[in-house]
């Protein structure tokens, strides 16, 4: 296993609900698919319109993008979550997103929401994958961009961190 991909696999982790050959429209691989098909979509198409520098595939049932080197570049779940393995300085501040909802009571779910909170405390940043707060024709370009600078981060063997500068 890639070393860097170690804290976003345990935040994707997840327990199958069927054998592993199993792939159905629900389930990938014996994963329940835990993100909603548009935001599935959304990954590829973001991914497609930056040339396709990343593989799509899916780890326990979430969809991801995976630089040449293996290294997991960017990542979705449920029907909002999207992130980038790119310091939030590096992103464009109209593409940055926040969780909708308050911590859960439930432990599981808190537990899954306190790990999202550590990968973007750092090298990640959550993204609104449909962004409000710029215009249509430009969204999908600014994401696209934003996505070749975290497979140049990753495939250069050093993604910046928070603390370093631009």
């Amino acid at each position: 296993m890639e070393p860097r991909n170690r804290e976003v696999l345990g935040y994707l982790a997840a327990e199958r609900v069927a054998p592993q050959e199993t792939t159905t429209a629900w389930v990938i691989d014996g994963y329940s698919l835990a993100t909603h098909p548009d935001l599935c979509d959304r990954l590829k198409e973001v991914n497609v319109a930056a040339g396709e520098p990343a593989t799509f595939g899916y780890r326990y049932g979430k969809p991801v993008l995976i630089a040449d080197n293996g290294v997991i570049v960017a990542f979705a779940g449920g029907t909002y979550v999207f992130c980038l393995r790119l310091p939030r300085d590096a992103v464009e501040p109209r593409l940055v997103g926040r969780r909708p909802e308050k911590v859960s009571k439930h432990t599981l779910l808190r537990r899954k929401q306190e790990q999202l909170d550590v990968l973007v405390g750092g090298d990640w940043t959550w993204i609104e994958p449909w962004p409000v707060d710029v215009p249509k024709e430009e969204g999908l370009p600014l994401l696209a961009a934003a996505l070749q600078r975290a497979v140049e981060n990753a495939t250069d063997g050093h993604p910046p961190r928070a603390t370093d500068s631009a």
